[in-house]
């Protein structure tokens, strides 16, 4: 058994360690939130894949007309970066996919696409990024969508609004086993 040393911002740290349903973070911008979770994705994948899984990787946003407003180009810049997930995943210009055939990744709008989410099998993990307008009638529909056994769902979002679905969700009263931090750019030691 080998081992790998994965930089990120040590506040994401307790939030990757260990087993949970919900990971997420939320705050201003320059806090590496994208950046951490699109590298978290691909190493999540990783271990579903090596571990004999196979499923999806949905990357989620609550508007997405393109794959150019998706958070695919920060997936493959993360996968880019570290060489044997490099070495893991075949990426092409609109998609990525494990080279054993196990992960494939789906990226996806929420507003127009949620009934066709619902249909779709092994969704193994959804990472929701800019998650500020989720609705909660979306997220009524989504949480159960995601119902692999060990799968997770995961947040981040700029809060504008208290009264948001996601803030009064995730960071006003979030759920059994979730875990969430505030990430700001003074948490990045990259900024």
């Amino acid at each position: 058994m080998s081992q790998a040393t994965i930089e990120l911002p040590p506040k994401l740290v307790p939030v990757f360690s260990g087993e949970a349903r919900y990971r997420g973070a939320y705050g201003g911008r320059g806090s590496a939130k994208t950046r951490s979770f699109a590298l978290m994705t691909a190493v999540k994948g990783y271990q579903f894949g090596m571990g004999g899984k196979a499923g999806q990787i949905l990357c989620a946003r609550e508007h997405l007309n393109s794959l150019d407003e998706s958070s695919m180009e920060e997936v493959k810049t993360a996968i880019r970066s570290v060489p044997w997930l490099n070495a893991y995943y075949e990426i092409g210009e609109k998609y990525i996919r494990s080279v054993d055939g196990r992960i494939k990744y789906t990226f996806a709008g929420l507003r127009h696409n949620l009934d066709s989410i619902k249909s779709k099998a092994r969704i193994l993990l959804c990472w929701i990024d800019e998650a500020e307008p989720v609705t909660e009638e979306a997220w009524r529909k989504l949480i159960p969508t995601i119902r692999e056994e060990g799968s997770e769902i995961w947040v981040t979002w700029n809060p504008e609004s208290k009264r948001s679905s996601t803030n009064l969700r995730f960071r006003d009263d979030p759920p059994d086993g979730a875990k969430i931090v505030a990430l700001n750019w003074r948490d990045n030691p990259w900024f």
